[in-house]
Protein backbone atom coordinates (compact mmCIF):
# COMPACT_ATOMS: atom_id res chain seq x y z
CA UNK A 1 0.00 0.00 0.00
CA UNK A 2 2.79 2.36 0.96
CA UNK A 3 4.63 1.66 -2.29
CA UNK A 4 1.45 2.39 -4.21
CA UNK A 5 1.00 5.72 -2.43
CA UNK A 6 4.62 6.68 -3.07
CA UNK A 7 4.31 5.75 -6.74
CA UNK A 8 1.12 7.78 -7.01
CA UNK A 9 2.78 10.78 -5.35
CA UNK A 10 5.74 10.60 -7.72
CA UNK A 11 3.41 10.36 -10.71
CA UNK A 12 1.37 13.33 -9.48
CA UNK A 13 4.53 15.39 -8.93
CA UNK A 14 5.64 14.60 -12.46
CA UNK A 15 2.32 15.72 -13.89
CA UNK A 16 2.38 18.93 -11.86
CA UNK A 17 5.95 19.66 -12.96
CA UNK A 18 5.15 19.11 -16.63
CA UNK A 19 3.60 22.53 -17.30
CA UNK A 20 6.60 24.18 -15.69
CA UNK A 21 8.97 22.23 -17.90
CA UNK A 22 6.97 23.17 -20.97
CA UNK A 23 6.42 26.81 -19.97
CA UNK A 24 6.90 29.02 -22.99
CA UNK A 25 7.93 32.65 -23.05
CA UNK A 26 5.76 34.66 -25.43
CA UNK A 27 7.08 37.85 -27.01
CA UNK A 28 4.52 39.88 -28.95
CA UNK A 29 5.92 42.61 -31.17
CA UNK A 30 3.73 45.49 -32.33
CA UNK A 31 4.75 48.07 -34.92
CA UNK A 32 3.04 50.66 -37.08
CA UNK A 33 5.39 49.81 -39.95
CA UNK A 34 3.72 48.24 -43.00
CA UNK A 35 4.18 44.52 -43.42
CA UNK A 36 6.58 44.87 -46.37
CA UNK A 37 8.89 47.40 -44.70
CA UNK A 38 12.52 46.79 -43.65
CA UNK A 39 11.50 47.36 -40.02
CA UNK A 40 8.91 44.58 -40.19
CA UNK A 41 11.55 42.37 -41.82
CA UNK A 42 13.88 43.15 -38.91
CA UNK A 43 11.34 41.98 -36.36
CA UNK A 44 10.77 38.79 -38.35
CA UNK A 45 14.53 38.20 -38.28
CA UNK A 46 14.44 38.47 -34.48
CA UNK A 47 11.54 36.03 -34.36
CA UNK A 48 13.34 33.49 -36.55
CA UNK A 49 16.60 33.67 -34.60
CA UNK A 50 15.02 33.47 -31.14
CA UNK A 51 12.72 30.58 -32.01
CA UNK A 52 15.57 28.68 -33.70
CA UNK A 53 17.87 29.19 -30.71
CA UNK A 54 15.24 28.34 -28.09
CA UNK A 55 12.80 25.92 -29.76
CA UNK A 56 9.69 25.42 -27.67
CA UNK A 57 10.92 27.82 -25.00
CA UNK A 58 10.40 31.14 -26.79
CA UNK A 59 7.54 32.09 -29.10
CA UNK A 60 7.63 35.40 -30.96
CA UNK A 61 4.74 36.92 -32.91
CA UNK A 62 5.10 39.99 -35.14
CA UNK A 63 2.10 42.28 -35.64
CA UNK A 64 2.65 44.92 -38.34
CA UNK A 65 0.65 47.89 -39.65
CA UNK A 66 -0.81 48.69 -36.21
CA UNK A 67 -2.80 45.46 -36.30
CA UNK A 68 -2.32 44.76 -32.57
CA UNK A 69 -2.00 48.25 -31.05
CA UNK A 70 -2.67 51.60 -32.67
CA UNK A 71 0.27 53.86 -33.43
CA UNK A 72 1.16 55.83 -30.33
CA UNK A 73 -0.32 53.31 -27.90
CA UNK A 74 2.43 50.68 -28.00
CA UNK A 75 4.78 52.40 -25.56
CA UNK A 76 2.19 52.82 -22.77
CA UNK A 77 1.06 49.26 -23.47
CA UNK A 78 4.59 48.05 -22.74
CA UNK A 79 4.72 50.15 -19.58
CA UNK A 80 1.42 48.70 -18.40
CA UNK A 81 2.58 45.15 -19.02
CA UNK A 82 0.20 44.57 -21.94
CA UNK A 83 2.87 44.24 -24.64
CA UNK A 84 6.41 42.87 -24.75
CA UNK A 85 8.10 44.59 -27.70
CA UNK A 86 7.57 47.53 -30.04
CA UNK A 87 9.38 50.14 -32.11
CA UNK A 88 9.04 53.48 -30.28
CA UNK A 89 10.58 56.66 -31.65
CA UNK A 90 12.32 59.55 -29.92
CA UNK A 91 9.19 61.72 -29.85
CA UNK A 92 7.38 59.19 -27.67
CA UNK A 93 10.27 58.94 -25.23
CA UNK A 94 10.70 62.72 -25.18
CA UNK A 95 7.14 63.05 -23.89
CA UNK A 96 8.32 61.43 -20.65
CA UNK A 97 11.99 62.47 -20.72
CA UNK A 98 11.99 66.02 -22.19
CA UNK A 99 15.70 66.38 -21.42
CA UNK A 100 16.31 64.09 -24.40
CA UNK A 101 14.17 66.16 -26.78
CA UNK A 102 17.26 67.01 -28.77
CA UNK A 103 17.08 63.54 -30.36
CA UNK A 104 13.77 64.55 -31.94
CA UNK A 105 15.21 67.76 -33.30
CA UNK A 106 15.02 68.41 -37.02
CA UNK A 107 18.33 68.69 -38.85
CA UNK A 108 20.19 67.11 -35.91
CA UNK A 109 21.73 64.08 -37.61
CA UNK A 110 23.69 64.57 -40.81
CA UNK A 111 22.76 61.18 -42.20
CA UNK A 112 22.01 57.58 -41.19
CA UNK A 113 25.67 56.86 -40.46
CA UNK A 114 25.88 59.79 -38.03
CA UNK A 115 22.67 58.64 -36.36
CA UNK A 116 23.84 55.08 -35.79
CA UNK A 117 27.31 56.12 -34.62
CA UNK A 118 25.68 58.42 -32.06
CA UNK A 119 23.47 55.73 -30.53
CA UNK A 120 26.29 53.19 -30.54
CA UNK A 121 28.53 55.56 -28.58
CA UNK A 122 28.56 56.56 -24.91
CA UNK A 123 25.74 58.97 -25.76
CA UNK A 124 23.48 56.08 -26.68
CA UNK A 125 24.51 53.96 -23.73
CA UNK A 126 23.66 56.78 -21.31
CA UNK A 127 20.33 57.30 -23.05
CA UNK A 128 19.48 53.59 -22.93
CA UNK A 129 20.29 53.46 -19.21
CA UNK A 130 18.01 56.41 -18.43
CA UNK A 131 15.16 55.02 -20.53
CA UNK A 132 15.46 51.68 -18.72
CA UNK A 133 15.59 53.15 -15.21
CA UNK A 134 13.03 55.93 -15.66
CA UNK A 135 10.60 54.43 -18.18
CA UNK A 136 10.97 50.69 -17.71
CA UNK A 137 11.97 50.07 -21.35
CA UNK A 138 15.02 48.21 -22.57
CA UNK A 139 16.29 49.54 -25.90
CA UNK A 140 17.92 46.53 -27.52
CA UNK A 141 19.29 48.49 -30.46
CA UNK A 142 18.66 51.44 -32.74
CA UNK A 143 17.62 51.21 -36.38
CA UNK A 144 17.04 53.83 -39.08
CA UNK A 145 13.40 54.61 -39.83
CA UNK A 146 14.37 56.85 -42.73
CA UNK A 147 14.73 60.52 -43.56
CA UNK A 148 11.41 62.34 -43.39
CA UNK A 149 10.37 64.58 -46.28
CA UNK A 150 7.21 66.55 -47.05
CA UNK A 151 4.75 65.02 -49.48
CA UNK A 152 1.90 67.10 -50.92
CA UNK A 153 -1.38 66.31 -52.65
CA UNK A 154 -0.80 69.45 -54.79
CA UNK A 155 2.08 70.72 -56.88
CA UNK A 156 2.46 74.14 -55.26
CA UNK A 157 6.08 75.28 -55.48
CA UNK A 158 7.77 74.95 -52.09
CA UNK A 159 11.06 76.76 -51.54
CA UNK A 160 10.82 78.04 -47.95
CA UNK A 161 8.69 77.43 -44.82
CA UNK A 162 6.34 80.32 -45.59
CA UNK A 163 5.31 78.51 -48.79
CA UNK A 164 3.68 75.87 -46.56
CA UNK A 165 1.44 78.41 -44.82
CA UNK A 166 -2.10 77.05 -44.59
CA UNK A 167 -0.99 73.54 -45.55
CA UNK A 168 -2.71 70.95 -43.35
CA UNK A 169 0.01 68.39 -42.72
CA UNK A 170 -0.61 65.12 -40.96
CA UNK A 171 1.79 64.29 -38.18
CA UNK A 172 1.89 61.29 -35.85
CA UNK A 173 0.26 61.79 -32.43
CA UNK A 174 2.33 63.70 -29.88
CA UNK A 175 3.07 67.33 -29.05
CA UNK A 176 6.66 67.22 -30.33
CA UNK A 177 5.52 66.06 -33.78
CA UNK A 178 2.97 68.87 -33.88
CA UNK A 179 5.67 71.37 -32.98
CA UNK A 180 7.84 70.07 -35.82
CA UNK A 181 5.09 70.63 -38.40
CA UNK A 182 4.57 74.16 -37.13
CA UNK A 183 8.30 74.83 -37.30
CA UNK A 184 8.33 73.70 -40.92
CA UNK A 185 5.62 76.25 -41.70
CA UNK A 186 2.60 73.94 -41.91
CA UNK A 187 -0.55 73.50 -39.84
CA UNK A 188 -0.25 70.20 -37.94
CA UNK A 189 -3.04 67.62 -37.93
CA UNK A 190 -2.59 64.68 -35.53
CA UNK A 191 -3.60 61.41 -37.14
CA UNK A 192 -2.65 57.70 -37.00
CA UNK A 193 -0.87 56.55 -40.13
CA UNK A 194 -3.68 54.12 -41.00
CA UNK A 195 -6.01 57.08 -41.66
CA UNK A 196 -3.67 59.11 -43.86
CA UNK A 197 -4.47 57.67 -47.32
CA UNK A 198 -8.18 58.48 -47.12
CA UNK A 199 -7.48 61.88 -45.57
CA UNK A 200 -5.21 62.81 -48.49
CA UNK A 201 -7.71 61.48 -51.00
CA UNK A 202 -10.64 63.43 -49.54
CA UNK A 203 -8.70 66.63 -48.87
CA UNK A 204 -8.98 66.42 -45.12
CA UNK A 205 -5.21 67.01 -45.17
CA UNK A 206 -2.92 68.44 -47.84
CA UNK A 207 0.34 66.78 -46.87
CA UNK A 208 2.14 64.21 -44.77
CA UNK A 209 5.77 63.76 -43.85
CA UNK A 210 7.41 60.37 -44.06
CA UNK A 211 10.53 58.75 -45.46
CA UNK A 212 10.17 58.14 -49.20
CA UNK A 213 9.97 54.36 -48.85
CA UNK A 214 7.18 54.59 -46.27
CA UNK A 215 5.23 56.98 -48.50
CA UNK A 216 5.46 54.31 -51.19
CA UNK A 217 4.80 51.33 -48.93
CA UNK A 218 1.63 52.89 -47.55
CA UNK A 219 0.68 53.79 -51.16
CA UNK A 220 0.43 57.46 -50.26
CA UNK A 221 2.14 58.26 -53.57
CA UNK A 222 -1.13 57.31 -55.27
CA UNK A 223 -2.66 60.46 -53.79
CA UNK A 224 0.50 62.59 -53.91
CA UNK A 225 1.47 65.09 -56.61
CA UNK A 226 4.72 66.37 -55.17
CA UNK A 227 7.55 65.12 -52.97
CA UNK A 228 9.53 67.95 -51.39
CA UNK A 229 12.91 66.65 -50.27
CA UNK A 230 13.28 68.82 -47.18
CA UNK A 231 15.10 65.92 -45.49
CA UNK A 232 14.23 67.55 -42.21
CA UNK A 233 14.46 64.55 -39.93
CA UNK A 234 16.94 61.70 -40.09
CA UNK A 235 14.90 59.51 -37.78
CA UNK A 236 15.97 56.74 -35.41
CA UNK A 237 13.60 53.96 -34.41
CA UNK A 238 14.21 51.69 -31.45
CA UNK A 239 13.89 47.95 -31.08
CA UNK A 240 12.61 48.01 -27.51
CA UNK A 241 11.22 45.63 -24.91
CA UNK A 242 9.33 46.17 -21.68
CA UNK A 243 11.91 45.83 -18.89
CA UNK A 244 9.82 43.41 -16.76
CA UNK A 245 9.46 41.13 -19.78
CA UNK A 246 13.18 41.39 -20.55
CA UNK A 247 14.10 40.65 -16.94
CA UNK A 248 12.07 37.43 -17.05
CA UNK A 249 14.27 36.07 -19.84
CA UNK A 250 17.19 33.85 -18.91
CA UNK A 251 20.68 35.39 -19.25
CA UNK A 252 21.25 33.30 -22.38
CA UNK A 253 17.98 34.51 -23.89
CA UNK A 254 18.81 38.13 -23.07
CA UNK A 255 22.21 37.84 -24.72
CA UNK A 256 20.75 36.19 -27.80
CA UNK A 257 17.97 38.76 -28.07
CA UNK A 258 20.45 41.64 -28.00
CA UNK A 259 22.57 39.93 -30.64
CA UNK A 260 19.49 39.27 -32.77
CA UNK A 261 18.45 42.92 -32.45
CA UNK A 262 21.89 44.15 -33.56
CA UNK A 263 21.91 41.82 -36.56
CA UNK A 264 18.37 42.80 -37.51
CA UNK A 265 19.12 46.51 -37.09
CA UNK A 266 22.14 46.30 -39.38
CA UNK A 267 20.10 44.60 -42.09
CA UNK A 268 17.22 47.03 -41.62
CA UNK A 269 19.49 50.06 -41.97
CA UNK A 270 21.02 48.80 -45.23
CA UNK A 271 17.62 47.87 -46.66
CA UNK A 272 16.10 51.22 -45.73
CA UNK A 273 18.86 53.24 -47.37
CA UNK A 274 18.46 51.24 -50.57
CA UNK A 275 14.70 51.34 -50.34
CA UNK A 276 14.56 55.13 -50.04
CA UNK A 277 16.45 55.52 -53.32
CA UNK A 278 14.22 52.98 -55.06
CA UNK A 279 11.12 54.83 -53.88
CA UNK A 280 12.29 58.05 -55.56
CA UNK A 281 12.49 56.17 -58.86
CA UNK A 282 8.96 54.89 -58.30
CA UNK A 283 7.76 58.47 -57.86
CA UNK A 284 9.55 59.66 -61.00
CA UNK A 285 7.99 56.83 -62.99
CA UNK A 286 4.58 57.93 -61.71
CA UNK A 287 5.29 61.52 -62.86
CA UNK A 288 5.23 62.84 -59.30
CA UNK A 289 7.07 66.13 -59.02
CA UNK A 290 10.33 65.88 -57.05
CA UNK A 291 11.65 69.15 -55.67
CA UNK A 292 14.70 69.92 -53.53
CA UNK A 293 14.50 73.24 -51.68
CA UNK A 294 17.51 74.77 -49.98
CA UNK A 295 17.36 73.39 -46.42
CA UNK A 296 18.95 76.51 -44.89
CA UNK A 297 15.67 78.42 -44.48
CA UNK A 298 13.90 75.37 -43.05
CA UNK A 299 16.76 74.74 -40.62
CA UNK A 300 16.69 78.35 -39.43
CA UNK A 301 12.90 78.33 -39.01
CA UNK A 302 13.02 75.11 -37.01
CA UNK A 303 15.69 76.41 -34.64
CA UNK A 304 13.75 79.65 -34.14
CA UNK A 305 10.60 77.70 -33.27
CA UNK A 306 12.45 75.41 -30.87
CA UNK A 307 14.03 78.33 -29.04
CA UNK A 308 10.87 80.43 -29.02
CA UNK A 309 8.75 77.61 -27.61
CA UNK A 310 11.26 76.91 -24.84
CA UNK A 311 12.05 73.41 -26.08
CA UNK A 312 15.81 73.91 -26.16
CA UNK A 313 15.78 75.04 -22.53
CA UNK A 314 14.57 71.58 -21.53
CA UNK A 315 17.35 69.75 -23.37
CA UNK A 316 20.15 68.10 -21.44
CA UNK A 317 23.00 70.64 -21.28
CA UNK A 318 25.81 69.90 -23.70
CA UNK A 319 24.03 67.00 -25.41
CA UNK A 320 23.49 68.84 -28.71
CA UNK A 321 27.18 69.68 -28.96
CA UNK A 322 28.17 66.09 -28.14
CA UNK A 323 25.94 64.74 -30.90
CA UNK A 324 27.24 67.28 -33.41
CA UNK A 325 30.82 66.26 -32.51
CA UNK A 326 30.27 62.59 -33.38
CA UNK A 327 32.23 61.74 -36.52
Amino acid sequence: MRRTLIAAAVALASVLALPMAQAQTEIRISTAAPDNSPLSDAFRMIKARMEAKFPGAVKVSVHTASSLFRQGTELPAMQRGNLEMASPVTFEIEAQLPEYGVFSGAYLFRDADHLIKTFRSDIGREYYADVASKMGLVILDTAYLGTRTINLSNDKKIEKPSDLAGTKMRMPPGAAFQGLAKALGATPVSMPITEVYLALKTGAIDAQDNPTNMTRDWKFHEVTKQVVLTRHLVQPVFLAMAKPAFDKLTPAQQTELRAAAREAADVQIAKTLQDEKAAIETFRAANIRISEPDPASFRAAVLKEYEGSGMTAKWKPGLLARVQAVK
